[in-house]
């Protein structure tokens, strides 16, 4: 009897014991809260490296890679830092860091960052270590992180450290390797650490995808699918779905080109095929980019097209055919004005659904376009950059340099937010470790200015 009773008194010693390492070991994503945030102010920006939340700026803090320590309470450089805005103007003294994790993925579309109410979105490397002890070097995890800083979650980890993706209040949407997959966190808790993404669920819209746009202010997700119907034709479906993944639906298929009586074995040119290039959200509807390709004894490109959807129809009637190049880049400018994409010498070109023939030259080759305004695009050249330029899109003339300093733009787009009186661009300035630098709209002499928290290596140091 006393050997059993020693015996139970050892099994329960043993289970204090390992409950007490397994507290002690198995922290979770311990941080302290840094206070503050307005969960209930309008967001601006939403997938961009800053995002406007109120008067407080969310942002990453600069860049380092895809290699550096990504233990959580480790990063900075890279990581979410916050700062506040005091009369329309960032106060730098304000920066805290709120999310000590490295943002990072590599896809050159973007994602950035997100934030809905009282969460902080983003998609980080993950380095778990198999049985083997060989850490990833391909997994991503996709977490949030209150505002404040006091809770962290994991929503789930992937296989891919390149995708593009979606933040959504619900869901994160994600496109890899043509499967259009999403991950349904609403079953979350809504506060304190969760480090295995208990609540979310994974599913998939499809494995025969080909295309994906997707934006932050559109109403919708847009893409296009293999067609399951006529095997004997060729062309694919237009599809689109609510971001809560709801009212799933097919904008156009194998007839929707057709005159009533008309088939399609006998009105090949009018079956198409689509890829989806871009999306812009413009007065209660979305303006969808997207090329088209017909099979006739071999494949015709058709060329650049632009559509408004508008409660989730698609007309025919209001397609506009921008230009017959078979165009991969381009820069939306919205179903009035058209888009700026490249000609067949790889030239931005205005497209405005009348001149597709004889099209107006906006740049010269080897520049990219990051965004646009009021009549102007913003430019750089293409592989790397020391200047932004504006230039008037309508006229091709009035060039000017905004402002000089290298950025860094072969990673997330440049990144501007607008919000009433506060204008400002932002961009990694390479000649500061590419920390996070901005330039103010409304300024008669732009001055880069750096926002963020150095790490103290980096920290500029003051001239003699």
């Amino acid at each position: 009897m006393k050997k059993k009773l020693i015996l139970i008194f050892a099994v329960i010693a043993l289970v204090a014991v390992l409950t007490t390492c397994f507290v002690a070991c198995n922290k979770g994503y311990k941080w302290h809260s840094v206070g503050g945030g307005d969960a209930t102010a309008p967001v601006k920006s939403n997938g961009g490296y800053v995002v406007k939340q109120g008067n407080y700026l969310y942002m990453i803090n600069g860049y380092s890679g895809a290699d550096q320590d990504n233990t959580f309470g480790t990063p900075v450089k890279q990581s979410i830092v916050r700062v506040e805005l005091k009369d329309g103007e960032i106060d730098n003294s304000t920066a805290v860091e709120v999310v000590p994790k490295s943002v990072y993925n590599s896809s050159k579309k973007g994602g950035g960052i997100a934030i809905f109410g009282d969460w902080i979105y983003y998609v980080t490397n993950n380095y778990d270590k198999d049985k083997n002890g060989n850490a990833s070097t391909t997994n991503s995890d996709f977490m949030r992180t209150k505002i404040d800083g006091s809770a962290t979650q994991l929503i789930a980890t992937i296989n891919s450290r390149s995708v593009e993706y979606l933040f959504t209040p619900t869901r994160v949407w994600y496109f890899a390797s043509n499967v259009l997959s999403y991950i349904d966190f609403s079953g979350m808790k809504n506060g304190g650490d969760i480090t295995n993404g208990k609540g979310a669920v994974k599913g998939q819209l499809g494995d025969t995808v080909s295309s994906v746009v997707f934006n932050y202010d559109a109403s919708k997700i847009y893409y296009t699918r293999s067609a399951s119907g006529d095997s004997s034709m060729t062309y694919n479906e237009l599809c689109s779905i609510d971001k809560d993944g709801s009212n799933q639906k097919v904008l156009a298929t194998l007839d929707t080109y057709l005159a009533r009586g008309e088939k399609p074995v006998d009105n090949q040119q009018k079956v198409f095929t689509f890829t989806l290039l871009s999306v812009k959200a413009e007065d209660g509807a979305d303006t969808i980019y997207y090329t088209k390709s017909y099979k006739l004894s071999e494949t015709k490109n058709a060329g650049l097209f632009m559509n408004k959807v508008a409660n989730g129809t698609f007309a025919v009637g209001d397609e506009k055919h921008l230009t017959t190049n078979s165009v991969t880049t381009l820069y939306p400018l919205g179903y009035a004005e058209g888009a700026l994409a490249y000609d067949s010498q790889s030239v931005y070109c205005w497209y405005n659904g009348e001149n597709a023939e004889n099209p107006l030259q906006v740049t010269d080759s080897s520049k990219t376009v990051w965004f646009a305004g009021n009549g102007y695009a913003y430019y750089t050249a293409t592989s790397s950059a020391d200047k932004l330029y504006k230039i008037s899109y309508k006229e091709a003339e009035n060039t000017s340099v905004v402002f000089e300093e290298g950025m860094k733009i072969d990673w997330l787009p440049l990144d501007g937010v607008e919000d009433g009186d506060f204008k400002c661009s932002f961009f990694f300035a390479t000649n500061d470790n590419n920390y996070l630098h901005y330039i103010k709209y409304a300024d008669s002499e732009p001055k880069s200015t750096m926002v963020g928290i150095y790490l103290p290596a980096d920290e500029p140091k003051e001239e003699e």
